[in-house]
This record gives structure tokens, C-alpha cells and sequence, in this order.
């Protein structure tokens, strides 16, 4: 019968409706592939260079030695500066350096070493420390430094001046971050 036909059809229309579907076109896009597609010449990589040179500027370093006579517990500050003055006339009348640092220096870091720091900018010392070895002539000796730590009693070894890292130097790490730059670029614009 079709009228009951059409009333169960009616009753059930989920049984005769066809699933959403969507019909979809895309394109993606990924940074790597846009990336590839920059060209990057060698007259803008250098432009990149000549702006941006202070970031490939390595600052002064200095190679200094050191006593340190600690205030503590065991030295007071006044026994801690004559003890520093006494050790500083010694190296002056021409005592070794380095066997007055393992002897008597209180830095455990350095005095095994005779008392070398190595290489650092100044920005490593605190202030009057920093002053003092950044102060210095190649082979000078300071008199007595005082810091929160105590006395110093500096040699300045080494000085290696600063230094721009040359376009040559730094191309390969220039090229492929403007080759990135240039694709973040076009990749926002697409």
C-alpha cells in the first residue's frame, strides 16, 4: 500500500538521508619548502653583515693570574692586607708567581694552577677586580685588590685584543638565517 509506505518513509528519514560530505581542495604550505625557494645573493647576505656587524664583534679578553688572601673566620682584614703587601714586595724582589699562588692563594680553583684565571672579558671580574686587570700593562703586577672576597694580588699574563669575526667567517651562519627571514616573509604573505 503507499500510503503506508510513505508513512514509514516519512517515520524513518534518517535511513534515507546520505551523510554530510564536503568536497575539499587545499594547498599546504610549509616554511622548509618556501625556504628552498628564496634566493639569497651574495651582495644581500653582505648587506646583512655590514648591518649587523657589532653582533660578530668578540670583545677584549684578558689572561690574568692571581693570590687571593681571604677575609674569613681564620683572617681578619687587617691580617689578610699584610699578609697581601708582604706576598706583593716578595714578588717584586723577584719571587716566583706562581709557587706564592699554590702556597698561600685562597682561591682553590686557581691556585693549583699558579694562580691563572685564563681567558675572560671584563665583564667576568666584579668591579675594582675588573678595574684592576683591565688596568694593567701585559706582564704588570697589581699591589693589593681589595673585593668582597679579600686581597688580589694580580699579574696580567695575555692580552688578546678585540676582535670582528670577518665576513668569511660568519657567511655560513648569515646565509641560511636571512635565507629564513626571507621565507617567514613570503610565507606569511602567501
Amino acid at each position: 500500500e503507499p500510503a503506508a509506505v510513505e508513512a514509514w518513509y516519512a517515520a524513518n528519514p534518517a535511513q534515507f538521508t546520505p551523510p554530510e560530505a564536503v568536497r575539499l581542495a587545499y594547498a599546504e604550505l610549509s616554511l622548509a619548502d618556501v625556504a628552498q625557494g628564496v634566493s639569497v645573493t651574495e651582495e644581500a647576505v653582505r648587506e646583512r653583515y655590514e648591518s649587523a656587524k657589532d653582533r660578530f664583534t668578540e670583545p677584549e679578553r684578558r689572561r690574568a693570574s692571581h693570590i687571593l688572601i681571604a677575609v674569613d673566620d681564620s683572617t681578619d682584614d687587617a691580617k689578610a692586607r699584610v699578609l697581601a703587601e708582604d706576598l706583593h714586595k716578595r714578588l717584586l724582589a723577584g719571587e716566583d708567581f706562581a709557587a706564592l699562588a699554590r702556597q698561600y692563594s685562597k682561591d682553590s680553583a686557581s691556585a693549583a694552577q699558579g694562580g691563572d684565571l685564563g681567558w675572560s672579558t671584563r665583564d667576568a671580574y666584579v668591579g675594582p677586580f675588573a678595574d684592576a686587570v683591565f688596568g694593567l700593562q701585559e706582564g704588570a703586577l697589581s699591589p693589593p685588590v681589595k673585593t668582597q672576597f679579600g686581597y688580589h694580588i694580580l699579574r696580567l699574563d695575555d692580552i688578546e685584543e678585540p676582535h670582528v669575526r670577518g665576513f668569511d667567517e660568519v657567511r655560513a651562519e648569515l646565509e641560511p638565517e636571512f635565507r629564513r627571514e626571507q621565507a617567514q616573509t613570503l610565507f606569511y604573505e602567501k
